[in-house]
């Protein structure tokens, strides 16, 4: 089967103070008709404070038909290796960790969902897993989109 492509990208860093309430990334909502099917692949740099950790969520349209997402962090401060958390979802879920490692980091994202009744948008969210610190998502993140 054959996909419609898209490819989005944010312009500029965007901050979150210390708090644990879930914001929007700028600039990387996809929309989703009823019935379809999105792959989206995210590549989202994020900087964090020495505690407070992540938070990333996907949120979509209600009473969607199926959810797969994998999720992947990578420690971009320690040393090779770096410290890596990964977790596979079949459920909307927070996808979140106490990292208390100060500086740039990157998450990996790849979802499929196929969408029920509901059009709307898949938003990428993001927040302090603790009201500790701040995170940033830095400029350039991106979503590569495949529509069905």
């Amino acid at each position: 089967m054959i996909g419609q492509r898209t490819f989005f990208r944010t312009l500029a860093d965007q901050p979150v103070a210390a708090s644990t309430a879930l914001v929007a990334v700028t600039g990387l909502p996809v929309p989703i008709a009823a019935g379809q099917t999105v792959c989206i692949s995210y590549v989202i740099p994020f900087s964090v404070g020495a505690t407070g950790g992540f938070k990333f969520f996907i949120d979509a349209p209600a009473a969607v038909a199926a959810f797969q997402a994998s999720f992947e962090a990578i420690d971009g401060i320690t040393a090779s290796p770096g410290a890596q958390v990964a977790l596979v979802q079949i459920a909307a879920a927070n996808f979140a960790n106490a990292w208390a490692v100060t500086g740039n980091h990157l998450c990996r994202i790849d979802v499929t969902i196929t969408n029920g009744v509901n059009a709307g948008n898949v938003t990428l969210q993001f927040a302090c897993n603790s009201a500790a610190n701040g995170i940033t998502v830095l400029r350039g993140a991106t979503a590569d989109v495949t529509k069905f």
